[in-house]
């Protein structure tokens, strides 16, 4: 009599349905849609940029996430898009079947319990298996949620192997630093074995903070007052008015809502102090948004005005923002096609000229750009940068300088592009940059006088410049 309701009870708990999972929290939920949306597709082949897309984000109310929620979500975000290459090769470890036939929603689930698993140490390990596994349930297909249940268990249970340097290298290279095989590729045929690491590994470390300090103010006065605020910072004299952050927020000082301070990558500052502006009358920054440079080129010529243009509607009201939050009053702002550009031959005596490029340089700010950039595409954008270059260089007046500028160290982008203008325009030379430098900066400049900023040299973006005269009428 004793156990007939004991198999009774159990078959009636065979029977009741599983309870569902509860809900994932708010920031996983707005990182697992931002990954979703930045998966290419047939239609979509290149996804919108992750921070716009967080930006953007909304709850099913329509209301904006919470800093704390914001914060986390671009944390998932950008680590998994950093570590996707390693996280898919740890998965397909526990997974019977290949990570990359997965359905996306369970494959991004995935990836986002293995990364808080792996570099979050902030977060429980229940928490994090227990948030994926109600991602899949609420996104994919049924049986979805156990599969990711048993995967990311099988995980915590085994001994892992992760790639390490003192193994394969090519393993390491590929899959423990977590680049697609072309890129590697890339940075060994150009850096050697041991360059090639130094390159892939400075593109995984946590961006560092540098802030543009206004002319308006003394250096050591800022930093008092950001110490005052609880940022941390430190003279970079890569750039003049340059300072790292060690520790704090800076854009939640004061100093930043005044327009103070600016925060820009060193490198990017320094790009903006190597065109001479000496008895320059007419000055063009030619492609000109977010508008960091414009500012600082703006505040180098003034009351003298600096026009600045940029292609869409769009990136010009980026670039009228920028420029009022920092009170260049100098800046005329216009939307003009660099390639086309709007004005007569021989009108300007300086031009800045920032590229369009891939951006290669910056993925340590930007890790999206690992999975969306392609050869193809590359040599796409350095084909553009060529047309927007030589339509510029018509622009310089006799005598005339322009500085050629990108935020990657791509041949195609950066030295081919100057060496394919030089030869197609005998009335242009190019000056050497190593007299627009400190001495102790003297080796970023190449043999031909370009400047070239190496990430793993520095800890900045990635930088290349060329400064080009013309010498004829």
């Amino acid at each position: 009599m004793s156990g007939a309701p004991r198999k009774k009870t159990a078959r009636r708990a065979r029977e009741r349905p599983a309870q569902p999972p509860r809900p994932a929290s708010p920031a996983r939920r707005a990182a697992f849609a931002v990954l979703l949306r930045l998966e290419p597709t047939r239609d979509r082949p290149r996804p919108p940029r992750p921070d716009a897309l967080i930006a953007r984000l909304e709850d099913a109310d329509g209301q904006p996430p919470g800093d704390r929620d914001r914060a986390l979500a671009r944390e998932l975000v950008f680590g998994v898009l950093r570590w996707r290459r390693s996280l898919d090769y740890a998965l397909d470890t526990y997974s019977r079947r290949p990570v990359g036939k997965l359905d996306l929603p369970v494959r991004t689930a995935l990836r986002l319990g293995l990364y808080q698993l792996r570099y979050l140490d902030r977060v429980p390990a229940s928490a994090a298996v227990h948030e994926s596994v109600s991602l899949a349930a609420a996104a994919a297909r049924p049986g979805a949620a156990g599969l990711v249940n048993a995967v990311l268990r099988a995980y915590l249970r085994a001994d892992h192997a992760w790639p390490r340097p003192g193994g394969d290298r090519d393993l390491y290279l590929r899959a423990g630093l977590s680049y697609p095989d072309w890129i590697v590729d890339r940075c060994l045929g150009q850096l050697g074995a041991e360059g090639a690491r130094r390159r892939l590994e400075a593109g995984n470390r946590s961006p560092t903070v540098f802030v543009r300090v206004s002319r308006r103010l003394a250096l050591d006065e800022v930093r008092e007052r950001l110490g005052e605020e609880g940022v941390k910072t430190e003279r970079f004299p890569i750039a003049p008015r340059c300072l790292r952050v060690t520790s704090g927020n800076p854009q939640a000082s004061s100093l930043f809502r005044d327009g103070a301070i600016h925060i820009q990558d060193a490198g990017s500052q320094l790009v903006a102090w190597l065109l001479p502006v000496d008895g320059a009358r007419r000055c063009l920054d030619a492609c000109a948004a977010p508008g960091g440079k414009a500012s600082i080129l703006a505040g180098r010529i003034e009351p003298r005005p600096l026009i600045a243009a940029d292609l869409r509607p769009g990136r010009v009201d980026l670039l009228d923002s920028t420029v009022r939050r920092l009170a260049a009053d100098n800046v005329l702002r216009l939307a003009a096609d660099a390639a086309r550009p709007p004005f007569p031959a021989g009108t300007f005596d300086r031009i800045l000229l920032d590229v369009p490029c891939s951006g290669l340089g910056t993925l340590a700010r930007n890790p999206d750009i690992k999975w969306s950039a392609s050869p193809a595409r590359v040599r796409k954008l350095a084909e553009t940068a060529g047309r927007i270059a030589r339509a510029a260089a018509d622009l310089l007046a006799p005598g005339g300088m322009m500085l050629y500028s990108a935020c990657s160290l791509e041949p195609e982008e950066t030295t081919g592009t100057v060496h394919g203008l030089l030869s197609e325009g005998p009335g242009l030379r190019q000056v050497s940059l190593a007299d627009r430098l400190p001495e102790a900066l003297a080796p970023l400049v190449d043999d031909d006088g370009a400047l070239q900023v190496a990430p793993e040299d520095h800890g900045t973006d990635g930088y290349f410049a060329a400064l080009l005269q013309r010498t004829d009428a």
